[in-house]
C-alpha cells in the first residue's frame, strides 16, 4: 500500500507541475488535426493506397521500388513515422519531464521528511520510477489509440501493430530513465542525471554501427577490432537500443526480435535496483 500511495503522490505531482496537463493539451491538439485531415477524401485515397504507387521518378522512369516497400501501404510509412517520433520524444523530452521527480527526493528537507517515516528507502525510488513510467505510459496510450481509433472509424483500418507500439515506446522511455534514475541518485543532480544518461544512449546509438563499419573496413569483419567490441559492450549496457526496428516490425506484422525488448527490461530491472540499493547505503 505505501508503494502505491508514492506512485500515487509522483502522479500527483505531475499533475501539479502541469507536466500532464501540457503533454494532454498537445496530444490533443494532434488528434483534432488528425480528424480534420483523416476526413478529406485525397488523404484518405492516399493513405491506403500502395507504397510502391508513390516511389521516385526519375528521367521520366519510375525507378523499382524497395523489397521492404512491397505490401505496404502509405498509413503502415504514416504509422512508422509517428511511433518513431513519439520514441524520440519519450526517450528525450519524457527524461527531461520526470527526472526531477527523482532527485526532488534529496532537496533538503523533503529527504528529512521522508526519512522520519517508517518507510523502507527503496520503496521511493522504485514507486517514483514507476509512476514517471505509467505517466508516460498514459499519454503516449491517450495519443496512439486515439490516432488509432480516427484512422478505424475514417478509413476502416485497423492496425494492431501501431497499438503494440504503445508498450514499445514506453518500455524505450523506461530503459533509459533507469539509467537517468541511477545517476541521478548518485549525484543528486537531475541535470547532470539527463546530460549522461542521454549521452550514453546517443553515443551508444552512433557508435554501434561506426564501429562495425570502420572495423569492416579495417579488418573485413564487423565483429572483430577495438571499436567493434567496445560498441558490443554498450550494446548489453545501454538500454533501448533498436527499439525504432522492433516498431517497424511490429506495424509490418514481420517476424519481431524481441532481444531489444527483452534487454531493456532486464537492464531496467538491475539499474533500478541498484539505484534502490545506492539510496538506501546513501548519507543524508
Amino acid at each position: 500500500m505505501k508503494f502505491l500511495a508514492i506512485i500515487e503522490a509522483t502522479i500527483r505531482e505531475g499533475i501539479a507541475r502541469k507536466t500532464i496537463l501540457g503533454m494532454f493539451i498537445v496530444s490533443t491538439a494532434a488528434l483534432i488535426i488528425a480528424v480534420l485531415l483523416f476526413q478529406m477524401d485525397v488523404v484518405q485515397h492516399g493513405l491506403l493506397s500502395p507504397a510502391t504507387q508513390h516511389v521516385q521518378v526519375r528521367n521520366g522512369h519510375t525507378s523499382a521500388p524497395p523489397a521492404s516497400m512491397m505490401g505496404m501501404t502509405v498509413l503502415d510509412m504514416v504509422w512508422m513515422a509517428i511511433s518513431s517520433l513519439l520514441l524520440f520524444i519519450c526517450v528525450f523530452l519524457g527524461v527531461f519531464v520526470t527526472a526531477g521527480f527523482i532527485t526532488s527526493l534529496m532537496e533538503k528537507g523533503s529527504i528529512d521528511l521522508l526519512l522520519s517515516k517508517p518507510v523502507s528507502r527503496w520503496t521511493y525510488i522504485a514507486g517514483r520510477y514507476t509512476g514517471s513510467v505509467l505517466i508516460i505510459l498514459a499519454e503516449v496510450a491517450y495519443l496512439v489509440l486515439g490516432l488509432w481509433l480516427v484512422a478505424g472509424l475514417s478509413l476502416g483500418s485497423w492496425s494492431s501493430g501501431f497499438l503494440g507500439s504503445i508498450i514499445t515506446i514506453t518500455l524505450a522511455f523506461a530503459g533509459v530513465f533507469s539509467l537517468v534514475t541511477l545517476f541521478g541518485v548518485l549525484t543528486r543532480s537531475s541535470w547532470f542525471a539527463i546530460i549522461i544518461g542521454l549521452a550514453l544512449y546517443i553515443f551508444a546509438a552512433f557508435v554501434i554501427p561506426l564501429g562495425q563499419f570502420i572495423d569492416r573496413l579495417i579488418n573485413g569483419e564487423p565483429s572483430k577490432g577495438v571499436l567493434s567490441s567496445v560498441a558490443t559492450g554498450l550494446h548489453y549496457l545501454v538500454p533501448s537500443q533498436e527499439m525504432g526496428k522492433v516498431i517497424s516490425s511490429e506495424i509490418l506484422g514481420k517476424d519481431m526480435d524481441f532481444m531489444p525488448l527483452f534487454l531493456t527490461a532486464g537492464l531496467c530491472v538491475v539499474y533500478i535496483g541498484l539505484s534502490c540499493f545506492a539510496f538506501s547505503k546513501k548519507e543524508f
